[in-house]
């Protein structure tokens, strides 16, 4: 796996979704995975056709709302942020002292779900 940034993930979109994995594994150090399949148009050559492991790294905060679909699941976009009420809810645990790590994004789904997260790093792992 290799680092990535949010720009980078600006060209995420239509991508099926393979899976969607929380590893609690390593002790303290959490993660989600989104293991994917793009399409041979996405318009960013590294990853027409592809498939990726996009992965939080060591996660503070994350909120999965699912919503039903009938056939496969595909990526709307991934954009930087959270929603009001995700870093509402971390508001008296920073009063408190805690320090949640600066990266923050969102992965819409065609269907109406989304992922937020808060987390310290992204990775990303490109497949055949």
């Amino acid at each position: 796996m290799q680092p990535t940034t949010l720009k980078e993930l600006e060209w995420i979109h239509d991508c099926t979704v393979l899976s969607i994995l929380y590893d609690t594994s390593s002790g303290a150090d959490r993660s989600i995975t989104v293991a994917m399949r793009c399409p041979t148009d996405l318009g960013y050559a590294p990853w027409e056709g592809k498939s990726l492991a996009l992965s939080a790294m060591n996660v503070a905060l994350s909120k999965h709302v699912v919503c039903g679909v009938v056939g496969p699941e595909t990526v709307d976009a991934v954009r930087p942020g959270v929603s009001n009420a995700v870093r509402e809810g971390t508001m008296e645990a920073r009063r408190m002292g805690v320090r949640f790590p600066n990266l923050e994004f969102t992965i819409s789904l065609h269907s109406g779900s989304a992922i937020e997260v808060i987390c310290e790093k992204l990775q990303i792992h490109v497949g055949s």
